[in-house]
């Protein structure tokens, strides 16, 4: 029997989802994602998901009580996603492929290892970068929204390409 995993919790409007990396691969509690998703009855979902997609683990709480726990992987998660449809799915798979998924990764990586994901705050919108080198780099999809909260009189200190002093 393996050791104990201590969870990850991410929290989104009133719902938590705890994940653990397990092998390099991203897998999380089946009931967590079930309430998120609020499938009717969420002790069922991973009968609705391929056997392979799901696998039980012993997590380790944060006051050191440790509990047997029925985990989904990314697959399962998003054929849950797709099973259950809802308008607000898209959103919430958007939020575990931008920022759940990369972060998991981020925090079992080396910490030398380079390049590394940042999640930068610019003008009140949150922007992801690479800090690699020792410079951050900007995809470039979000680079107009960059330049556009950076040209916008209210959100600006100084002169702009658009407005000369």
């Amino acid at each position: 029997m393996h050791d104990a995993y201590t969870p990850i919790v991410f929290q989104r409007h009133c719902h938590q989802l705890r994940a653990v990396m397990i092998d390099n691969q991203p897998w999380f509690v089946a009931f967590d994602f079930a309430l998120m998703i609020a499938a009717t009855r969420p002790y069922r979902l991973t009968k609705r998901i391929y056997p392979h997609q799901c696998r039980f683990a012993v997590l380790q709480h944060r006051n050191g009580t440790c509990e047997e726990l029925e985990l989904v992987n990314e697959a399962g998660l998003y054929r849950a996603l797709y099973r259950f449809g809802h308008p607000e799915h898209c959103a919430l798979s958007q939020w575990i492929s931008d920022e759940v998924v990369p972060t998991l990764h981020d925090y079992y990586r080396s910490p030398t290892a380079s390049p590394r994901r940042v999640l930068m705050t610019w003008a009140d919108q949150r922007i992801a970068a690479l800090k690699w080198q020792g410079e951050i780099w900007i995809a470039r999809p979000d680079l107009p929204r960059f330049m556009a909260a950076n040209d916008d009189r209210a959100l600006r200190d100084g002169p702009s390409w658009r407005w000369l002093p």
